[in-house]
């Protein structure tokens, strides 16, 4: 007679790919070795529609939201149309503002800026952060990573400009309190950064040099906590054009840069990425001097299929105003919307890769 126990790993991995990522942990306590098998590193990143879909978290009404998302690419040299985004499941916490993924991880900082929250929707574990003072500041930016010679010890960065005044600080689990880094720096971190590997990337520009020297890569490194070298992008951008990181599958860093006063929309993504060299290779260039009029403000977030050589890129909904669509692009200038079945206020933050890391 055959048992869970005695069920074949691919079996076990089809049975849990058609789980969401949100009821993991009822499937994990059905016998040991599914437990056992659920924390291995390599069997996570194969997880629900993981390897089959793009993965990422979004926020509706203050509430984040898992979805998978399919972007059909070419068939018989013509592009699909039918592209849509379903959802697998509600993360269920406290209204949140914002929300930044690490390996697996969440960083949600509540819409009220009194705390912050790490936490891992397969495993179901959860970490409150509660600031020095009453609450956080609106001015505060965030980014989340880990020390690889640690156990990959999660850490939180904070950093918060005013005027001339800077300050960055990292808190530690163990201690349940912030301590202010040795850093001083003379530049400044104006756009959303992307975590990759157990570091954070930004894009940065020198604070009194903004016009002459433009913008550039920065990375933060969780392990020495300090800020890495710059490295050059591939393309020369001041603050009004649209610079915009994202990941693909935790394994590459994609940029997409659009230049305020032109249509052409380009993305590059890494070749080789490390803490001493960045290296890029052309990805996509779409002419949007047709579709200027939907692109002309910067885009929030995007995400790409490598293999399908397709973007979709989240932009303001010219009718409402309020309302982040998501319009799929590719070669040739072909657009198509992707259907979000309603006309609620959403915003693609980030894209998510399962993972059993725990949450000290």
């Amino acid at each position: 007679m055959t048992t869970m126990s005695n069920l074949s790993r691919d079996l076990v991995e089809e049975i849990h790919s058609r789980v969401p990522i949100t009821s993991q942990r009822a499937v994990r306590s059905t016998c040991k070795r599914w437990n056992v098998l659920s924390k291995d590193q390599n069997y996570t990143k194969h997880l629900g529609p993981a390897s089959k879909e793009i993965m990422l978290i979004m926020i509706r009404g203050c509430r984040a939201h898992l979805m998978s998302v399919n972007l059909h690419g070419v068939h018989n040299h013509k592009y699909l149309v039918d592209t849509s985004i379903k959802e697998l499941g509600k993360l269920n916490q406290v209204e949140i503002f914002e929300v930044l993924h690490c390996d697996g991880l969440l960083l949600c900082v509540t819409k009220d800026y009194s705390r912050l929250v790490v936490w891992n929707p397969y495993s179901g574990q959860n970490r409150w952060i509660q600031p020095k003072s009453n609450n956080f500041h609106t001015l505060d930016r965030f980014a989340i990573g880990y020390d690889i010679n640690n156990n990959q010890k999660v850490k939180v960065l904070r950093f918060y400009y005013w005027s001339d005044y800077v300050e960055y600080e990292i808190f530690d689990f163990k201690s349940n309190s912030w301590t202010v880094l040795d850093v001083t720096t003379d530049w400044k971190i104006h756009r959303r950064g992307v975590s990759l590997k157990g570091n954070t990337y930004f894009i940065a520009h020198e604070r009194f040099k903004v016009d002459q020297e433009g913008e550039f890569l920065r990375s933060f490194d969780f392990t020495r906590e300090r800020f890495g070298p710059l490295h050059p992008l591939p393309f020369h951008s001041c603050l009004d054009d649209s610079v915009i990181l994202s990941t693909l599958r935790e394994e590459k860093l994609a940029v997409l840069f659009k230049r305020c006063d032109a249509c052409d929309m380009k993305i590059w993504i890494t070749t080789k990425i490390d803490a001493n060299t960045v290296s890029w290779s052309n990805f996509l260039k779409v002419d949007m001097q047709l579709y200027a009029e939907r692109f002309r403000s910067p885009c929030r977030s995007f995400l790409v299929d490598e293999k399908k050589i397709v973007a979709v890129i989240f932009d303001i909904d010219r009718k409402t105003w309020t309302n982040y669509k998501p319009f799929m692009v590719g070669e040739d200038g072909y657009q198509g919307e992707v259907d979000l079945r309603d006309s609620e206020l959403w915003m693609l933050m980030c894209s998510y890769v399962p993972s059993s890391v725990k949450i000290q």
